[in-house]
């Protein structure tokens, strides 16, 4: 009986380390040693509680700020290498629980249009991830190799601050209804995409979430939204809110050519909180 005394004592002492050191960060670590694991972890903490407001998107929308940073009622379900549309998928099946209000990311939804499906939205489908769902321990953003990681994250992004500050991207528009364009040119696979999401965005929207696409920060370089995306989001009734052209330049810093640093993710984050319609 020795034996396995000691193979159970170390299990409860490893299991308690585990979940102290969740509970010092927030109740999740925020990176792992791939960006699979970084994002299976993020969605499964995201379904946690009931939050008010669900971040969908790319790993730019996941380097963004939420609950477990002190930003409440939000939570990131941004999907490293995917988009906004895997989440959207997996709602719509019942797979993901839904918040009353969704924030989809619109700058990555083209990359739905090569027809690929992600490993993380291949992911949400296991019931593996379910598991995580219910049981902390077992989630993806529990994994030990996770707590440095997230170390080593917050020394390459910086620190999000106080999310009290209310310092935000000066952005003086707010989310706004899109009229259709009756001279829409769309190929194929984008008239698909959109007749796709327009239908998941319908359902969504009947079992009463609200749906606001938001293009974040950096701005496009080409100026105008796809016309695709444009109908998609008219089309939905949807509501369209530009950050990335609209936001003070100055106060936007990437750590490269598209993901936000820490601070002016924070930022993003409080224009959001002031700007969102509440429900």
């Amino acid at each position: 009986m020795k034996y396995p005394s000691i193979i159970i004592f170390t299990l409860v002492l490893c299991f308690s380390a585990q979940l102290l050191a969740l509970r010092s960060s927030g109740g999740r670590f925020t990176k792992s040693e791939s960006n699979f694991f970084s994002s299976v972890g993020r969605i499964q903490a995201g379904t946690v509680g009931t939050p008010e407001v669900m971040l969908l998107g790319s790993s730019i929308t996941g380097r963004l700020p939420d609950r477990a940073q002190g930003f409440a009622g939000f939570a990131n379900m941004g999907c490293d290498g995917g988009s906004a549309v895997d989440a959207l998928r997996a709602m719509d099946r019942g797979n993901l629980p839904v918040a009353p209000l969704l924030v989809v990311e619109a700058n990555t939804l083209g990359r739905e249009l090569n027809g690929q499906t992600s490993e993380v939205a291949a992911a949400m489908e296991g019931g593996w991830f379910r598991v995580g769902m219910k049981v902390p321990a077992y989630s993806a953003y529990a994994r030990p190799a996770a707590f440095f990681y997230s170390i080593l994250l917050a020394r390459r992004t910086g620190d999000y601050g106080d999310p009290a500050s209310g310092e935000d991207l000066k952005v003086s528009s707010s989310p706004m209804l899109l009229e259709r364009n009756p001279a829409t040119r769309m190929t194929p696979a984008e008239a698909a995409l959109k007749e796709e999401l327009v239908a998941i965005t319908r359902r969504l929207k009947e079992r009463g979430c609200g749906v606001v696409f938001v293009w974040l920060p950096p701005a496009r370089s080409e100026g105008m939204i796809p016309d695709w995306i444009h109908a998609l989001i008219a089309e939905s009734g949807s509501l369209w809110w530009d950050l990335g052209n609209e936001a003070d330049p100055s106060l936007v810093t990437l750590t490269d050519s598209v993901h936000m640093a820490a601070p002016s993710a924070a930022r993003t984050v409080i224009s959001l909180r002031n700007g969102l319609p509440k429900k």
